[in-house]
């Protein structure tokens, strides 16, 4: 699209969720925000401007990336079963 979107790097991600059966509603949450999806450059315009087959390909996983290190080995703090 020629259009660059704030993201982090592939090699940040540390979880991605496949959310398929959620992504009709999500869509329809993105469509909620006529404001956003009216203006070129915010994800939700740029989401609407792709054809649905691509569309429904981003928005069917979602991406997490860990910002803070885990508990370690030993830590008091960590909850084990």
């Amino acid at each position: 699209m020629g259009k660059s979107i704030l993201a982090v790097p592939d090699s940040y991600v540390t979880t991605s969720v496949d959310v398929t059966p959620w992504a009709n509603t999500k869509w329809a949450a993105i469509l909620a925000h006529r404001g956003e999806v009216a203006r070129e450059r915010p994800l939700p315009g740029v989401l609407a401007r792709l054809p649905e087959a691509d569309r429904t390909r981003i928005i069917q996983t979602e991406h997490f990336t860990r910002l803070t290190p885990g508990p370690t080995k030993g830590d008091p703090g960590q909850l084990t079963t």
